[in-house]
Parts: structure tokens; sequence; C-alpha cells
């Protein structure tokens, strides 16, 4: 029987939390931005675009940097991603069914701010408030589960759990509880707001724990960009984001455009809209890692409102879809791999002394069964 293949973050966002996001591009240089979050806001429309702009915005603004003197700003993320794995390897005998993905998180955290003039670039520190993590894997043959909560790890193959630790029994390295509280990433971005490099932080159990989970991935993925120069209506601008999804696990990157809206209120705050896009199809494309795809087609939408007075991000919602196809040139009968994957994100402005109380499932924490 053909085993499982790994699941997308289990075997790689450990190597884009640890490794150097330089393939991130460099837009114009301007102001950082720090992303934020709130759980309660609802998103509007792009069809904002065509409201009208705030009274004291109008003409040509310039959003103020943020550097990493400025922080303490609480969010909540959550990301999910499905599809298909298809897998041929023509020397094999058995047959070889497409495999079933999925990923669900959901997480509360805060960026705090450090300075460290040895990292050629503006950091921030991640502590962690809140953690859920639930990933699956099926084929007609062989299932596999892993969740992980705040007080739960769970693994599950095959309708059989090999391990099943819950609430404050919960001890050693591996209890999730142990991060909550705690900084658990740093984030390395240049003065626009892309970032550089994500690393992990604690001890050795922690950080592999830590980095089979998408989380500062997909952070580093909705981070918004600014230019320094001031924007108007019709602006636009890029930078180039690795998905949290299995692609970027394989170097892939996408090059993102922000185009500038309107300005508006949004949850009664002037902010400026910024529209989201990306488009890639491409045959015999290398990635930053070196991996080379026979072909890639990638479509991402979505928005971005951020505040004029302090470049705050209120809120990101973006949605991308990403099929790729690749094989070994070097195996005489090389086998092809095939994905299809299609991901949404949303990270909203929240109050830092907000406790979350529930999951974005609607389960409430600490039960996750």
């Amino acid at each position: 029987m053909r085993s499982l293949p790994p699941l997308a973050i289990a075997t790689a966002i450990g190597a884009i939390a640890s490794s150097v996001i330089a393939c991130a591009g460099k837009p114009e240089s301007g102001p950082t931005i720090l992303a934020g979050t709130h759980a309660a806001a609802i998103a509007k429309s792009s069809d904002a675009a065509a409201s009208h702009p705030a009274p004291h915005a109008e003409g040509r603004i310039a959003l103020p940097y943020r550097g990493p003197g400025h922080g303490g700003i609480a969010y909540r993320l959550t990301f999910e991603v499905e599809g298909d794995h298809a897998f041929h390897d023509p020397s094999a005998s058995d047959s070889q069914p497409i495999v079933r993905e999925m990923q669900e998180l959901d997480a509360a955290f805060r960026e705090l701010p450090v300075e460290d003039g040895n990292s050629a670039g503006d950091v921030f520190l991640v502590g962690l408030d809140a953690l859920r993590y639930a990933e699956r894997q099926s084929s007609p043959k062989n299932e596999r589960e892993i969740e992980i909560a705040d007080d739960r790890l769970r693994i599950r193959a095959n309708g059989e759990t090999s391990v099943d630790n819950r609430a404050n029994r919960v001890t050693g390295p591996y209890a999730p509880r142990l991060f909550l509280g705690r900084i658990f990433g740093v984030i390395t971005h240049d003065p626009s707001g892309n970032p550089i490099k994500l690393s992990s932080r604690g001890a050795p159990a922690s950080r592999e724990l830590m980095n089979g989970i998408p989380l500062l991935g997909a952070i580093a993925y909705a981070m918004v960009p600014l230019p320094e120069e001031a924007i108007t209506a019709g602006s636009r601008w890029s930078g180039v984001r690795i998905p949290p999804s299995y692609a970027g696990t394989l170097g892939l990157s996408v090059t993102v455009n922000y185009s500038l809206a309107s300005f508006d209120d949004f949850e009664g705050v002037p902010c400026a809209l910024i529209l989201l896009d990306a488009s890639l199809n491409e045959e015999g494309l290398t990635s930053v890692t070196g991996h080379v795809f026979d072909h890639v087609q990638v479509g991402l939408s979505g928005t971005a409102w951020v505040e004029l007075d302090n470049s705050v991000v209120r809120r990101v919602a973006l949605d991308d879809q990403i099929r790729a196809s690749w094989s070994d040139p070097r195996d005489p009968k090389p086998a092809s791999n095939r994905i299809e994957h299609t991901s949404k994100l949303v990270l909203t402005l929240r109050d830092p002394s907000e406790k979350i109380v529930r999951w974005s499932n609607g389960k409430p924490k600490f039960d996750t069964h």
C-alpha cells in the first residue's frame, strides 16, 4: 500500500519559516505597514471603490511610515486551504488515487516591535494568544488527521488515534498551551513592508512544532506594502509573496499587485481601500528554491483597509487558486505530480484585551472534540 505524500504544512513551512524570502522582491521603497485584524469586521465589497472619499483625504496622500518603534497591535487570522494532489508513478503497479488535502488555521496574535541593527531590515516579534490548527489528508486507502489547539494535540491515521492529549493533561515540549503568551516567531521586512525573513523562536521541540504550522507564512502572505510617494485613486504598485499552501513550500513566488481604489471610512475610521490581484500562467517555471514546475496557473484577488492616520491595516481578505504540475526529469520513468488548491485568508484588527472564547468554526475554546 502506498503511503500518503507528506502534508504541505508538515513538509515545508519550516523551510519558509527559516529561510530568507529575498524572493519577496522590492517594490518601491516606502513606509512599513504592520498588518492588523478585527474579528467582528465585515468585509466591504470592492464596489466601495466607487464610494465618496473621506473629506480630508481628497487628492493625493502619503501614508505615514510605520517602523519598528510602533507595536503592540493585536490580530485575528483565519486561513483555510483545500484541494487535490494527484501523483502518478509509471513504475508502480498499484493504483494511485487522488489525495484530498485540507488545512484550517485560526490564531490570535500580536505584533511586537524590536530594533535589530544586524537584521538588514525592520523586525517585529509575533506573540501568540490563541491557536487552533487542523489538517486532513484522505484517499480511498488512507486517511490522516492532525489537530492542534490550545488544549489539545491529536493525531489520527486510518481511523485509529495514535496521540490524543487534552486539557490540563497536556504536558511536555509539544503541549500547545506552552506556546501561549510567548514570542514564537520573528519577521524581518524591508521598509515597504515586504517580508524578507521568517524565523521561529523557542525550545527546539517547540520550534519544530510551530514550523509545521503555516502561521508565520500566512502573516507574511497578508502583509501589505505601501509606496513612499503620495498616492491617489488608481495608483498601483506590487510585491512578491510566497503562498503558505503546498505550492509555496516548493518555492513558488507570486507577484501581487496592489491598487488604491478609494478613500473611505471602514468601521468608522478613515481608511484607504486597496485592491489586491495576481495572475500567473507559465510553463517551465523555476521557483526560488530551484524546483522546476512544468506548468503553473495562479489567480488571486482581495481587499485591504489601511488607516490613513497611522497606516495600520485594519483588515485583509484574499482568495487564491493555484494549479501546478511537475515531474523529475532525472528519473528514467519520471513520476508526475499535479496539485490544485484554493485558499481563503482573513486578517482582522482586534482589541488586545479581547479574550478568544470561540474558534472560527463555532466551537468553544478548550473544547475542540
